[in-house]
């Protein structure tokens, strides 16, 4: 599999963080690019309330979120990996499959909490609504990974 580009999509979580660190392996190993982006949808909530979000506010969380891929990037560069970020509003699994296929992604690597059996039956997660929608593979890092070591296995 000739791996070019790997998009990491991320909601700075330390689950997201645990992804991110596998991706930069597996760039170093394929000599591939990183594409992280960000997904932010908080309109959604006002719509299901019908509460108008200030303007400051979504200000506060752009901001806020390019400072974490800026940070995020730096890591990535310090590592001699070529890498670039967007943040998007949207619906994450759309943005990220979108995204994915336009810009001919060939691996998307992301975290997935591992949500309770009722939680996921009601709400999903978006990892899971990725792997539907995605037009390439998708690496799913799971929260069992995190500090995790061989002797726990």
């Amino acid at each position: 599999m000739d791996i070019e580009r790997i998009l990491v999509p991320t909601d700075f979580s330390e689950h997201a963080e645990n992804a991110y660190a596998t991706a930069i392996e597996l760039a170093k190993d394929f000599g591939a690019r990183i594409e992280l982006i960000h997904v932010y949808d908080i309109p959604n909530l006002s719509m299901a309330y019908e509460i108008a979000f200030p303007d400051h506010l979504t200000e506060g969380v752009r901001a806020a979120a390019t400072q974490k891929l800026r940070s995020w990037e730096e890591q990535a560069t310090d590592e001699g990996i070529a890498v670039s970020s967007r943040l998007v509003f949207g619906i994450p699994e759309r943005v990220i499959a979108e995204h994915a296929e336009v810009s001919k992604i060939d691996l998307i690597v992301m975290s997935t909490r591992g949500l309770s059996a009722i939680k996921h039956v009601l709400l999903g997660s978006v990892a899971e609504r990725t792997l539907r929608a995605a037009p390439c593979p998708v690496l799913t890092i799971g929260a069992r990974s995190i500090g995790a070591k061989a002797s726990d296995a």
